[in-house]
């Protein structure tokens, strides 16, 4: 079984392909994420190498997820929001700050 380090180049790639999924254009990811649009294609590009499928259409100005795309999404989205509600739960842990009172 592949490891999933050689399986899945980056978690900003992910994160990039999420975005641009979510928005349908490179542009509008990149403008998200402060990356640039040849950015955001670039990770794109090598998300689907690394899969061995395409994740987009490439469209006039728009991408349309293909239907390995969209399964892929979906697995994606959920993953990183799990992370990230999981990442906003310790963050808060850290900032808690406790104050005791006494008083005689």
């Amino acid at each position: 079984m592949e490891s999933l380090r050689h399986l899945l180049p980056s978690a900003s790639a992910l994160i990039a392909f999420e975005a641009a999924a979510r928005h349908g254009s490179f542009t509008r990811a990149g403008e998200e994420l402060g990356m640039s649009q040849a950015a955001v294609s670039l990770a794109v590009k090598g998300l689907e190498e690394t899969l061995g499928v395409r994740l987009f259409h490439r469209r006039h100005r728009r991408v349309v997820l293909t239907e390995a795309g969209a399964r892929f999404h979906a697995d994606v989205a959920l993953g990183l929001g799990t992370i990230r509600k999981s990442a906003e739960e310790l963050r808060a842990l850290g900032t808690e700050q406790h104050v005791t009172l006494s008083a005689s």
